[in-house]
C-alpha cells in the first residue's frame, strides 16, 4: 500500500463506519465470512482490518477463535482497538505480515487485494502464516465478465488483477485454489469475487 493510500485511510477513519459504506462493506464481509468456512477455526487473521467489522462479525460467529488483524493505517486500527471483542490488532502490511509461521487457520482479505503494493509477496506470507491445511479467502473486485471491460476504463492504480492472474499468483505461492463465489452484485452484476486458497496439509 502506497503512502497516499494510508494517509487515505487514516483520514476516513471516523467516518468508516457510517451506514452509508458499511451497506456495500458489511455485505460483502458477511458474504465472505460465510463463504470462507463452516467449521470453527481455532485462529483467524484479517489481513486489511481497517475499523475492525469483519473481525467483529467473525468474533460473533466464532467467540472462541483467537482474532488479529493488520492493516497499515493506523487511525484506521485505534477505532478498531474501540469494539468490544478480543484481537491482536498490529500496524503492518500484506507483504510483510507480523505473526510466525503456520499461525492461522482462516486468513481473510476483503476488498484490500487492490492496495497491496505486491500481491505474489502477499500471497506467498499468507502461505506462510497459514497452518497446514488452513483456509485463505481473499474477496476483492477481481476482473471477470463485465469487469474486464470496466477495469479498461479505470486508472492503473485503481485495476485489480483477472480471477485467472490471482489463481497463478497463489499456485506459485503454494496456495491451492479451491473455489470461488461471487459476493456482492452490483444491478444483479457481480462485482465483488471471493476466492478459496487452501495451504496444503502436511503429508
Amino acid at each position: 500500500m502506497t503512502y497516499h493510500d494510508v494517509g487515505r485511510f487514516d483520514a476516513r477513519a471516523d467516518t468508516y463506519d457510517k451506514p452509508a459504506l458499511q451497506g456495500f462493506f458489511g455485505a460483502v464481509h458477511r458474504a465472505t465470512l460465510s463463504f470462507a468456512t463452516p467449521d470453527a477455526p481455532g485462529s483467524v487473521l484479517d489481513v486489511g482490518a481497517g475499523t475492525g467489522e469483519l473481525l467483529a462479525l467473525v468474533h460473533a460467529r466464532f467467540p472462541d477463535a483467537a482474532l488479529s488483524g493488520v492493516d497499515p493505517a493506523a487511525r484506521m486500527l485505534a477505532r478498531a482497538r474501540e469494539k468490544p471483542f478480543p484481537a491482536e490488532l498490529s500496524i503492518g502490511t500484506a507483504e510483510a505480515l507480523p505473526f510466525p509461521a503456520e499461525h492461522f487457520d482462516l486468513v481473510l482479505s476483503t476488498t484490500s487485494f487492490h492496495h497491496w503494493a505486491d500481491p505474489a509477496r502477499g500471497l506467498a506470507e499468507i502461505h506462510r502464516v497459514l497452518t497446514p491445511g488452513g483456509t485463505a479467502v481473499v474477496a476483492e473486485h477481481f476482473t471477470r465478465g463485465w469487469l474486464r471491460v470496466a477495469a479498461r476504463l479505470l486508472p492503473r492504480r485503481n485495476r485489480t488483477e483477472s480471477v485467472e492472474d490471482v489463481v497463478a499468483l497463489a499456485h506459485n505461492a503454494g496456495l491451492d485454489f479451491a473455489g470461488q463465489a461471487t459476493v456482492f452484485r452490483l444491478a444483479g452484476l457481480h462485482f465483488v469475487t471471493a476466492l478459496r486458497l487452501r495451504k496444503p496439509g502436511n503429508a
